[in-house]
């Protein structure tokens, strides 16, 4: 039920796709507005303000909702709200299966029956603002996105739509004082011991905090104390080398840059060459091109790696702080 409580009817858009199993709603419109109603019987919804113009206030906690506070709801539950102003806000909605997988350590200690509840995350004010921010970004990326894409791209689409709703809970200041007995240096060494033996682009930090036992924020904390960055950065750069590697191995008129690109997981590829050309000082095309002629001098080909490592390092030293604290 919505009843429009300022003069005229709200205008806008609410746009509906679909990532595999993961259902994205988003919403830009203005008006007045007070509504109530049911929501997917099947399936867990993760919902986010996005803008700081509007009036967002939930009669069932009572409270004026924040951009960045992350809410969830149960199966079968109900919203509850008013709203009033230019509103922006986005949804996921997904089974606890799946919730649970991309939770990694910090969803499968507390199992399905903490999504099952309905909660409301109020992380800090820097991880709102962070939250909100990655959350505009992916809605905005993939209402560009193609529409058709491999399955590794599909699944780190996924992973991408749910990791910053996670944010708010994994971040939370419960955990703030969580520690372990392995140092920083040890955990990164035994991440890679095990990535080293996983295809790159299968990879996600869900998979890391399972493979390693760890939760979100100790290996965060782990990962920027010692690279000077997140993990998901990290997991980043290397599908970026993975990409770099096999265009330098194809033959220009037997592969694609497309191809190659959505095969290890990138499926917005205006931002996928945008960072290729930050990390290697060269578009992805480039490399392509330049593959056959660097086969033909091996020697040439060793120098050009170690020119290429040199700008990796130098690009992620100057990336910012904040953002590499978590989605970086």
């Amino acid at each position: 039920m919505s009843v429009p409580l300022g003069v005229g009817v709200p205008e806008g858009t609410i746009w509906r796709a679909a990532a595999g199993a993961v259902l994205l709603s988003a919403g830009n419109w203005c008006g007045e507005v007070r509504t109530k109603g049911s929501i997917n019987a099947d399936h867990i919804t993760l919902g986010v303000k996005l803008d700081s113009e509007s009036t967002h206030f939930s009669f069932r906690s009572g409270k004026e909702v924040l951009p960045g506070d992350v809410y969830a709801l149960a199966r079968g539950d109900a919203v509850d709200y008013r709203v009033g102003g230019r509103i922006r806000y986005a949804f996921i909605s997904l089974n606890p299966e799946l919730l649970l997988i991309q939770g990694g350590e910090d969803a499968l200690r507390a199992d399905v029956a903490f999504w099952e509840r309905r909660r409301w995350f109020c992380a800090s004010p820097s991880l709102r603002t962070l939250i909100a921010r990655s959350v505009d970004a992916l809605v905005m990326q993939f209402c560009q996105a193609e529409r058709l894409m491999g399955a590794q791209a599909l699944r780190q689409l996924q992973c991408d739509l749910v990791e910053p709703f996670l944010w708010a809970f994994v971040f939370g200041e419960r955990n703030a004082h969580e520690r372990t007995a392995l140092s920083a240096a040890a955990i990164v060494r035994r991440a890679e011991h095990w990535m080293d033996g996983q295809p790159p682009e299968a990879i996600q930090v869900a998979d890391l905090c399972r493979a390693l036992g760890l939760t979100r924020r100790t290996l965060h904390r782990a990962f920027n104390e010692t690279l000077g960055m997140g993990p998901i950065r990290y997991l980043t750069l290397r599908r970026l080398a993975a990409v770099r590697a096999a265009l330098r191995q194809s033959e220009p008129d037997s592969t694609t840059v497309t191809e190659t690109a959505t095969r290890f997981g990138f499926w917005e590829l205006g931002r996928f060459a945008k960072n290729y050309r930050h990390v290697f000082a060269e578009s992805p095309s480039e490399t392509l091109a330049k593959g056959t002629k660097r086969s033909a001098n091996s020697g040439r080909g060793k120098s050009h790696v170690s020119t290429a490592t040199d700008r990796l390092r130098r690009s992620t030293r100057a990336s910012p702080p904040l953002w590499h604290r978590l989605h970086s």
